[in-house]
């Protein structure tokens, strides 16, 4: 047979055949995370969202949608259902799979693992531990298969162990991402997937390197406040794909060779905007269900301020502010303290509220989501001393451990190195006596190491004359009714004398 008539046969039986040696793939993968409210068209909604994963899955039959988690808390209605509503709406928009984040945790581990037994889909996290069991937590998967069309994804989720500060759990622990993340891409190359892809929740360099040695092919993680760190100025391996806006969601179009090194995997991403597309109208009635309860139940005008309300992120958690203030003092002579500690993590605001403004339930809520309560410990002035200079390690990152106080007055400069920040305390006038006991008003929350406060732990519980079981919001519910018109304020209780100011 002629040469060039063999070498014809030769491409026509490869392509008879299917031999798919060279073959290209494609995947699409819609990324997102990080909303704790629903029915917000202005910081993109779920119904909206639903909107763009329909125009991708009509598109391509390998079309993926990830969740990132970060929305289980907090918000006013999670602070009622712990974070059911979400997986309620979640359910509508079908995820191939979500993973567990930071805030998965506001409300303990007990509450996460009955949100995935009402999850339909997959909840994945790949070190999250229960020691007792010895295995991942009940309901929570370590790692999963995504199957879409021809493509198959092995998808991970790790957590950094850091978040136990935050959110103290009651038994789980969280183990090495590194070897986790090494373990699990492992486990899932052994199953033949098309592509290894992670979700982290915490931002590590660590993500590139693995990126860079194979181990993994792609990496997600959405953080919006991510563009306030010192990390968004670092050089990014190509496939960690970040977002660091409210209301941008990630569409990852991949493309790869089918015998191709993981490492030749080529995305083009497209951050969208979600609050320019339209609902989808079934998920936006849902949305609004949800609102319309809300808004009945807590609609009613509780009172007035007489002066603007902001719980800016950054001034909230590095200084004084004038709503914690009054917070402060109420939750002070709620139990009958001599002084109050309260991190700022504790406050949410979006908006302003400016003067003149009614307060309504829904308000106070919204600024005081958490189902904290008040506790009345005893503490030495060097546990008070302690749990200051640790509120003030962290105020680059604008950390919600910077602590808001009543009862004392404090100085700190916030140049200074992390340890040694903290210049003087005074109270009635006086240094802090390190070794004089005092009675301190603070939450739950921080008794049981929250943030990194462990200086607390062991404290002596105080009884005081009040419902003890009462949440912040209702406190200050009853507060702002009584007062009828507040007028927050600041006076110089923490005063930061940076030169640099």
């Amino acid at each position: 047979m002629h040469y060039r008539t063999m070498l014809a046969l030769f491409f026509a039986l490869v392509l008879v055949t299917g031999n798919n040696a060279f073959a290209q793939k494609q995947a699409t993968i819609i990324y997102d995370a990080e909303m704790p409210k629903i029915n917000d068209s202005n910081s993109g909604s779920y119904a909206q969202l639903a909107t763009l994963i329909d125009q991708y899955r009509d598109k391509n039959p390998s079309t993926f949608f990830i969740f990132g988690g970060e929305s289980l808390g907090p918000s006013m209605l999670s602070s009622m259902d712990r974070g059911a509503h979400i997986i309620d709406v979640l359910n509508s928009l079908e995820p191939n799979a979500m993973g567990v984040s930071k805030r998965e945790l506001s409300y303990e581990e007990d509450e996460l693992i009955l949100r995935t037994y009402e999850a339909a889909f997959p909840i994945v996290s790949s070190n999250l531990f229960d020691p007792i069991s010895k295995q991942s937590p009940d309901g929570i998967k370590t790692h999963t298969l995504l199957q879409q069309g021809q493509v198959t994804l092995g998808f991970m989720s790790v957590l950094d162990p850091i978040i136990l500060e935050k959110y103290p759990t009651k038994r789980l622990k969280v183990t090495p991402p590194e070897v986790a993340i090494r373990t699990t891409a492992n486990q899932l190359r052994e199953q033949h997937v098309d592509l290894v892809v992670l979700h982290y929740s915490t931002y590590s360099p660590l993500i590139n390197q693995l990126l860079k040695e194979g181990v993994i092919d792609l990496a997600l993680f959405k953080d919006q406040h991510f563009h306030s760190s010192p990390d968004d100025k670092t050089d990014k391996h190509p496939n960690n794909i970040v977002i660091a806006e409210e209301a941008e969601v990630a569409v990852i179009q991949l493309t790869w060779q089918e015998d191709s090194s993981r490492k030749n995997l080529i995305n083009q991403t497209t951050k969208i905007d979600l609050a320019t597309l339209q609902p989808k109208p079934r998920v936006l009635a849902q949305e609004e269900q949800y609102d319309n309860r809300l808004n009945t139940l807590l609609s009613e005008v509780i009172g007035k301020t007489n002066a603007l309300i902001d719980l800016d992120r950054k001034s909230l958690r590095t200084s004084e502010n004038s709503f914690a203030n009054l917070v402060a003092d109420t939750f002070k002579n709620f139990t009958g303290a001599q002084i109050t500690l309260i991190n700022s993590g504790t406050f949410r605001g979006d908006q302003p509220i400016s003067k003149g403004s009614s307060l309504t339930i829904k308000d106070i809520r919204l600024m005081l989501p958490y189902r904290n309560t008040i506790k009345l410990i005893e503490a030495t002035g060097q546990q008070i001393t302690d749990a200051l200079e640790h509120g003030l390690n962290r105020l680059e990152q604008q950390s919600g451990q910077f602590l808001q106080v009543a009862g004392i007055k404090v100085t700190y400069d916030s140049t200074r190195p992390v340890g040694r920040r903290l210049l003087s305390i005074t109270f009635d006038d006086k240094p802090l006596n390190p070794n004089q006991t005092y009675k301190v008003a603070t939450l739950d929350y921080l008794l049981k190491g929250g943030d990194g406060f462990t200086m607390l732990q062991g404290s002596k519980i105080l009884s005081y004359s009040q419902i003890s079981s009462l949440t912040l919001s209702d406190i200050m519910n009853v507060e702002i009714q009584q007062q009828k018109v507040i007028e927050p304020k600041v006076d110089g209780r923490l005063k930061d004398v940076s030169p640099a100011l």
